[in-house]
């Protein structure tokens, strides 16, 4: 089948959860002999417009600002435009949607088999956001025109999703969590519509290594630091605050131990977070890497004594959950999103009992009593059978069959 992929900024040039997906489900679908095209948008006019691999091509649309959101109706307009110009060269069957925004429907100009890949409620991020910006009292002028952007962008983006929703054939998510999240916000949605699927993991990649020691000195970490890990875009929703503050509360209950924290990701509460560290004197066991790149990445995981997911709201699957457990790492979750899901039926006993920092304190605690116990849990077998990025395709391959005739 020639599929046409969807996604905002793609590639090397925006990290995260839907761009990881999307890399890895492409190459996966090219592995079982699919056509795959990627239509995006990007901010690098060095770049080309066109651009294939040797296994994937990417067709992109240069914007000047920002990501496609859903006020930038005119980004949708080229998207599509360019879709069109290509559909008629090589006749996708399937169109498969990550973002809500970046394609006008009604300028199609034959039948695809349409799926819209939710990986969350974005409308909904908005509306946490909005929650957070007004309780932190924050008057910086980014998050002022934030609020002022809101009674625009609230409606227009329930009007965009919903749309999308309506639109495709197949509605596929990623969690119980996700599922739940659209049947409430679009109350006309069945849950018998949509489909529960998974995100796969690179086992070969993910794993744990046999020279610990060495990973952990080529990195700079000594051998007496119990080192916790995170991967985090840093925003409100991650919880990076609270686990932050948890960890202090830990360090105060366990003096006699060295306790590292690294936290890779970017984003816009990296001031906020470095000034906290600061202001805690925790320069020395919290440090911020900034983005890492997955060869970099793994090692860090490969390194690390135990993993912490303290996302406050939202978490639609958590890839790094799965990414963690794979190299061997207990995780540290908090109950928000998918978590309970992903990471609870593995780490039961490190399912912190709400988002606030005294309780992801009890977790930490309760790791580093255990630590050494730790050390032979096996997680990785399941998230090889469980994770498995070939069973993931031919699930959702299924889905196109009824409406392309095979």
């Amino acid at each position: 089948m020639k599929w046409a992929i969807f996604i905002p900024r793609v590639l090397s040039e925006k990290d995260g959860g839907t761009k990881v997906y999307v890399d890895r489900f492409a190459k996966a679908l090219v592995k079982r002999g699919h056509d795959v095209h990627i239509f995006t948008t990007s901010l690098n006019a060095s770049l080309p417009r066109d651009e294939h691999d040797g296994r994937i091509w990417i067709h992109r649309t240069f914007v000047r600002a920002g990501t496609a959101g859903p006020l930038r109706v005119s980004v949708a307009s080229k998207v599509t435009r360019r879709f069109v110009e290509v559909d008629e060269q090589v006749r996708f069957d399937v169109i498969n949607l990550h973002s809500a925004y970046l394609l006008n429907h009604r300028k199609l100009n034959r039948d695809h088999r349409i799926l819209c890949t939710f990986h969350a409620v974005v409308t909904y991020e908005y509306l946490f956001e909005l929650k957070k910006i007004i309780s932190s009292f924050d008057v910086s002028p980014e998050s002022v025109r934030e609020v002022l952007s809101f009674p625009i962008k609230l409606p227009v983006s329930y009007m965009r999703e919903a749309a999308a929703l309506r639109n495709a054939d197949t509605v596929i998510v990623m969690s119980e969590y996700v599922k739940r999240t659209i049947t409430r916000f679009f109350p006309w949605v069945r849950g018998s519509d949509l489909f529960v699927s998974k995100i796969g993991i690179d086992a070969d990649a993910y794993a744990p290594r046999e020279d610990k020691i060495e990973t952990r000195h080529a990195l700079g970490i000594q051998d007496d630091e119990i080192v916790l890990f995170t991967v985090r875009r840093l925003a409100h929703r991650m919880g990076l605050e609270n686990l932050i503050e948890g960890l202090r509360l830990s360090m105060s209950r366990n003096r006699d131990r060295n306790i590292r924290l690294f936290v890779a990701g970017k984003g816009p509460l990296h001031k906020k977070l470095k000034k906290m560290i600061a202001d805690r004197n925790m320069t020395d066991v919290v440090t911020l890497l900034g983005f890492v790149p997955d060869d970099l990445l793994i090692k860090y995981y490969q390194a690390a004594n135990a993993f912490v997911l303290p996302t406050e709201k939202l978490e639609g699957f958590g890839i790094v959950s799965i990414e963690a457990l794979s190299c061997n790492l207990p995780v540290i979750a908090t109950p928000a999103g998918a978590n309970p899901e992903v990471v609870g039926p593995l780490c039961p006993e490190l399912m912190t009992t709400s988002t606030a920092p005294a309780h992801i304190s009890e977790k930490i605690d309760l790791f580093i009593q255990e630590a050494q116990a730790y050390r032979d849990k096996d997680y990785r077998g399941v998230m090889r059978q469980k994770y498995c990025w070939d069973t993931i395709v031919r699930d959702i391959e299924a889905l196109c069959h009824d409406g392309i005739g095979g």
